[in-house]
């Protein structure tokens, strides 16, 4: 078991990525009628499931702030994961929702379509973050402070070529913050490398929700622009 100061920075970086994807998740069920007239018994009821989902996770993000400081490391993992897992549905819910504005909209909002689109980029980049942290980052810090060994899920460039004064490096936030946008900017990861299954489906997984938001979202949203 780690020390109580090695995960209280990281679950808090945590907590507050997740209340900003709460938010976001939550604004753009709010507001999905402006950015398309399309069928509006379809975005009632994608509404209804957003809204649902925005609420569940609303919950679980406050239930991870308030209870960090005591919860054991181990049961605060696990309860981050539900509740990634949660948001992670209502991403792709919002993904989908956009998409069908995008290809069956009569009359799309392109100002409203590309705003959408720059809001659903930053939950993607903050969601897959805590994301890879939930799933590396406690095996990184046991294997530094000479616990008990486990594969890792990802592998970094100053653990294979050890710099000086990297020697007992752990990742921290903003590595992680670094690897998942880059994933979403460069369609690949291009600091570390994903070792594990789990990892390499989440890439896969962003990398398809990067091309859509990219390619398909801002590049019709500025089309319509211009």
């Amino acid at each position: 078991m780690l020390p109580r100061g090695e995960w209280r920075p990281l679950g808090l970086a945590s907590g507050l990525s997740l209340a900003i994807v709460s938010f976001i998740d939550f604004y753009t069920a709010k507001s999905l009628s402006l950015v398309a007239f399309v069928e509006p018994g379809l975005v009632a009821v994608v509404q209804v499931l957003e809204m649902g989902l925005s609420v569940l996770c609303a919950i679980g993000v406050v239930l991870t702030l308030i209870i960090w400081p005591f919860l054991h490391r181990e049961a605060h993992r696990r309860l981050t994961l539900v509740v990634l897992s949660i948001q992670t549905v209502g991403l792709l819910l919002d993904v989908l929702a956009l998409l069908m504005t995008t290809l069956f909209g009569k009359h799309a909002n392109p100002f409203y379509l590309l705003f959408e689109a720059a809001m659903v980029h930053v939950a993607t980049v903050q969601l897959f973050t805590v994301w890879y942290a939930t799933l590396d980052h406690h095996r990184q810090a046991t294997r530094e402070l000479g616990g008990a060994e486990h594969r890792q899920r990802l592998t970094w460039p100053q653990h294979s070529a050890r710099y000086p004064g990297y020697e007992n490096w752990v990742p921290g936030f903003i590595d992680y913050y670094s690897f998942a946008f880059t994933v979403s900017s460069c369609l690949a990861p291009a600091e570390a490398m994903p070792l594990a299954a789990p990892v390499k489906l989440l890439v896969m997984t962003q990398v398809t929700l990067a091309l859509i938001i990219l390619l398909v979202l801002a590049a019709r949203a500025i089309g319509l622009i211009v």
